[in-house]
């Protein structure tokens, strides 16, 4: 296993870990702290959307899109343009053949879908892949939301 930095934030649901690349790119060391507050503050949505994909595809990461880069004179949150499933990251829209370091990619070979999700943040060219674990765990998310809509 590639090694990580976990790190754990409090969310409306309870705890939430968040595992990251041990040493990131400028870029996304800038960026960290607005993605893990999205990540616990999102993590039952995004548990749920992982477990539909996992259910549907296989093994894949949550993909929040944004098309442009991050704003670094007036910062703010993160927020999506788009949500998908991914089985494959180096796919992704703006991927250059430099986008990833194998980080993303040996994320979705080893999490396990039963208690975590990979969630990979694109923006702009910029990619930062996360290993998310918490409370609801992913397929307790997606039967609260189906039961919600029910």
């Amino acid at each position: 296993m590639l090694p990580g930095r976990t790190t754990s934030q409090v969310s409306p649901a309870g705890l939430v870990s968040i595992t990251s690349v041990a040493t990131p790119t400028r870029t996304v060391a800038a960026r960290e702290a607005d993605h893990a507050a999205f990540l616990a503050s999102h993590w039952p949505e995004l548990a749920a959307a992982a477990a539909e994909g996992y259910a549907r595809h296989g093994a894949g990461a949550v993909v929040l899109w944004r098309e442009g880069a991050a704003r670094w004179a007036r910062r703010r949150p993160f927020e999506p343009e788009r949500l998908w499933y991914a089985t494959q990251v180096h796919t992704l829209p703006g991927a250059g053949p430099d986008a990833f370091d194998g980080w993303e990619a040996h994320l979705i070979e080893v999490y396990d879908p039963r208690t975590e999700a990979v969630v990979v943040f694109a923006e702009g060219t910029a990619f930062a892949g996360y290993r998310i674990s918490g409370s609801p765990s992913p397929p307790e998310a997606l039967r609260r939301s189906r039961a919600a809509t029910n």
